[in-house]
């Protein structure tokens, strides 16, 4: 049986090199306007548009690009819209790479789990039970965020870094038909005191950023071999309250290893995000910090773009590890209607940590309006781990299409969830 699987896989392989074509280079402008169709366990099946814009110029840097612009919009069955507006040019300037972004996103049903991971207790039977009217882990999240950044080269594959983000975040209580909005644990968090009045309704902020970065990818979107890697230091002050300034450091590693020449690359990340001062109002907890937002959906540790296999927003605490492991494996490759493509899997397991806890001592000391539904477990968990394979198309090399299916080991932080997304995750 062993020889027969190994026997399978090699043939499987030259059928793929026999189908694959040598891909064409691309020149000038590339313009690729597709349906937004996607599907997440948190927001569901998503309808909408989407169109990626590149230019190759006359060619000589292909599978790089001089510029790129990238516009979405979708609608989610559970209530969530959103448009996303992306900017990226290592051309634009001589001296610089310079990016932009432009989000607005409406989560009519946001998830809410608490602080703190699994020291929030999970009931699976008061997550969206219309039998009971309640949707216990849920609450409305509205954000518009605009942020630009620029990267400097200093020496070799060594750049500086810096950029601006503002946000305006808006909270409340979710309205749906059929079910309780005043019984959540959102609202409970609000009568006890663990969000405070004056951020309840959310507010504004604006970021600065500035660091290194060091980037020896050979190809950019869908790299085989090299490193990039972050490392900043974040300021975030409030425009709304003036009192929820904090900072925080940021550092990611990415490194990209290939097993066997276009067809296994062994790749992993390893992210921090962690407050260094000051005090975070609890809607920005979620915010992953990044020199560049490619995703409409950049908030939430545990989703499609941090940590697969756990639950959007399960893991909200004021400092986060993670990582992410996988090997990309390219079964076959082809050539169709004038474009290459390239088809992927991509087992992987993802782990994450929280470094610094979020107001802990109030969880743990709160009495809660029914005691059969505690706001605190005194259960340790130091590291979290969900494993999940994915699977990609890959059009032109930077052009993709995947989906991710994982679960945590531990059920209380997630069951199996569905992710998709127009990249890889790193």
């Amino acid at each position: 049986m062993k020889h027969k699987l190994i026997l399978s896989l090699c043939a499987l392989c030259m059928a793929g090199s026999a189908l694959a074509q040598q891909e064409q280079v691309k020149t000038g402008w590339v313009f690729t306007p597709l349906p937004n169709l996607g599907y997440s366990t948190d927001t569901g099946a998503t309808l909408g548009v989407m169109s990626d814009i590149f230019y190759y110029g006359d060619g000589s840097v292909y599978p790089n690009f001089l510029h790129h612009l990238g516009i979405v919009t979708g609608y989610s069955t559970k209530g969530a819209w959103y448009v996303h507006g992306c900017f990226e040019s290592p051309a634009l300037i001589d001296w610089a790479r310079v990016n932009a972004t432009f989000t607005y996103r409406q989560a009519m049903v946001n998830n809410f789990y608490g602080f703190n991971g699994i020291a929030s207790p999970y009931f699976p039977e008061l997550d969206a039970n219309p039998e009971t009217a309640t949707a216990w882990y849920t609450n409305r999240r509205r954000n518009l965020r605009i942020s630009a950044s620029i990267i400097g080269h200093i020496a070799g594959n060594l750049s500086w870094m810096g950029g601006l983000v503002y946000r305006h975040t808006l909270m409340d209580t979710f309205h749906l038909d059929r079910y309780d909005s005043d019984k959540t644990l959102f609202m409970e968090y609000a009568r006890t005191g663990l969000i405070r009045n004056d951020e309840f309704p959310g507010g504004s902020s604006l970021e600065g950023k500035a660091g290194l970065t060091f980037d020896s990818r050979d190809v950019e979107r869908n790299p085989g071999k090299g490193m990039f890697a972050e490392l900043y230091i974040l300021s975030n002050f409030d425009t709304e309250y003036g009192k929820y300034n904090y900072g925080q450091l940021v550092a990611h590693f990415r490194h990209y290893l290939t097993l066997v020449p276009e067809r296994v690359v062994f790749a992993y990340h390893l992210g921090l995000q962690h407050q260094v001062w000051g005090e975070m109002p609890y809607y920005n907890l979620n915010e992953l910090a990044t020199t560049f937002y490619p995703f409409e959906e950049y908030d939430g540790l545990g989703s499609r773009v941090s940590v697969r296999g756990i639950r959007y927003n399960r893991l909200a605490a004021a400092g986060y590890a993670w990582s992410n492991f996988e090997f990309r494996i390219t079964p076959f490759a082809f050539h169709a209607f004038r474009q290459d493509f390239n088809f992927v899997l991509n087992p992987f397991v993802d782990l994450a940590a929280i470094t610094r806890t979020y107001r802990l001592a109030e969880q743990m000391a709160v009495i809660p309006t029914d005691p059969s539904r505690p706001l605190y477990q005194d259960r340790k968990l130091p590291v979290m781990v969900a494993p999940g394979i994915g699977a990609k198309i890959i059009m032109n090399t930077n052009f993709m299409m995947s989906i991710d299916v994982g679960r945590a080991l531990d059920p209380q932080i997630s069951d199996w969830t569905i992710g998709m997304a127009s990249t890889y995750v790193f």
